[in-house]
């Protein structure tokens, strides 16, 4: 197996771990809700607490993450990211795991930055929407494998048991990448130096983060509701959640592949689209259409989301020069997370519980999340554009 081939299935797998420690909160929101003693309308706290923390420290890291090896800085963040992760296991109500799910938060932001990085690094420019699609796949087997193993574990051992599984298999990649990945130096012979200002001074830049953060914003004003409203408001029964997932995170895995492969060979307009159809589909059941069919349209969901992720990733990598990668990717994350903070605030407001523990509000925000999506695809496209522009020059 070739140095990039290790590399891009170490990020790949921290991809996988990162995923699966988040994506599992919100689907075991309800019986996190039920041991905790708190309102279901209270989940998008805990996603608020977990990306705001991230912002924060992307902000802190963002001048430090491309003036060392990329290795160790990686080893560092993976390794305290699982820590915080099995220290999710001694918390008891809500604050506690708030501050749980922040101190991860904080660790994984940069991990991700600098996995991305990595790859990016180690990856020509008209490969990258292949090689993103295959770091990607760590999302789709999160959904397929990861989250549908934590809802069961949960479900016989108790809450813990999903971050215990989550800490042990962080574990075995930290080890993986100690012993496999090579030591990356090459971005350190720049002598230009990286700041947020010099960055946001470009405006593809500018563009690609305002892309970034409406994407995330339109995504999470509903991935954190998906499985409670399911649960309450369509009577979806609890023992058939992490079959939900499953066929999600399937039909997510061809989709980030194919729509990966089509925005190498035929830019991102085309796989933007289609990707931005099927989010937009898949909203249907909280606007009351297709109750009958829930699964249906939860997987167009999973489809399009994946879809967009991996065209937004082809697309905005082009940006960065290799020296500011990390930094890039440690803003874009922040920007990323903020947005995802916002998202879980607006709900929070937006959101209630009735009488019978349904969820209220949710046509709204569902259309909102439909418009912006619409707006970021047509984004990419102005983004291929400018980036065209500027290679001619």
């Amino acid at each position: 197996m070739s140095r990039q081939s290790r590399a891009i299935l170490l990020v790949a797998a921290l991809q996988f771990v990162y995923l699966v420690d988040f994506m599992m909160v919100l689907p075991l929101g309800p019986d996190l809700a039920r041991e905790h003693g708190f309102a279901v309308d209270r989940l998008g706290w805990l996603a608020a607490a977990y990306t705001l923390a991230s912002a924060l420290s992307g902000l802190i890291t963002f001048r430090l993450l491309d003036r060392f090896d990329r290795k160790p800085a990686l080893l560092l963040t993976f390794g305290l990211l699982a820590l915080a992760t099995l220290a999710t296991t001694f918390c008891h109500g809500l604050p506690a795991l708030m501050v749980a799910r922040a101190l991860t938060g904080a660790f994984g932001g940069p991990a991700v930055a600098i996995g991305m990085a990595i790859v990016i690094d180690m990856t020509a420019p008209e490969q990258r929407g292949k090689a993103m699609a295959k770091v990607m796949l760590g999302f789709s087997l999160a959904a397929i494998a990861g989250v549908p193993l934590g809802l069961e574990l949960a479900r016989m051992g108790g809450w813990q048991a999903p971050f215990y599984m989550v800490a042990a298999l962080a574990a075995l990649v930290l080890a993986a990448m100690a012993v496999l990945l090579p030591a990356l130096e090459g971005h350190l012979n720049a002598r230009e130096k990286v700041s947020a200002r010099i960055l946001l001074a470009r405006p593809t830049v500018r563009l690609a983060m305002l892309l970034q953060g409406a994407s995330a914003f339109s995504a999470f004003l509903v991935i954190p509701h998906f499985s409670a409203y399911f649960l309450l408001n369509l009577g979806f029964p609890r023992a058939q959640l992490g079959m939900l997932y499953f066929a999600g995170g399937v039909v997510a895995l061809i989709t980030v592949q194919l729509l990966g492969r089509l925005a190498d060979r035929a830019g991102p307009v085309l796989a933007a689209a289609l990707a931005s159809t099927a989010f937009c589909a898949g909203l249907a059941p909280f606007f009351g259409a297709g109750a009958t069919l829930p699964i249906l349209f939860f997987v167009l969901f999973m489809a399009g989301n994946a879809g967009r992720n991996v065209t937004m990733a082809a697309t905005v990598s082009q940006v960065p020069s290799p020296h500011e990668r990390a930094g890039f990717m440690s803003l874009q994350s922040l920007v990323q997370d903020v947005a995802i903070g916002a998202a879980a605030l607006v709900t929070s407001w937006q959101l209630g519980e009735a009488a019978d523990g349904r969820l209220t509000g949710m046509a709204p925000v569902a259309a909102l999340a439909a418009v912006i999506a619409v707006g970021v695809a047509a984004g990419l496209a102005r983004l291929a554009g400018a980036r065209r522009a500027v290679a001619l020059e």
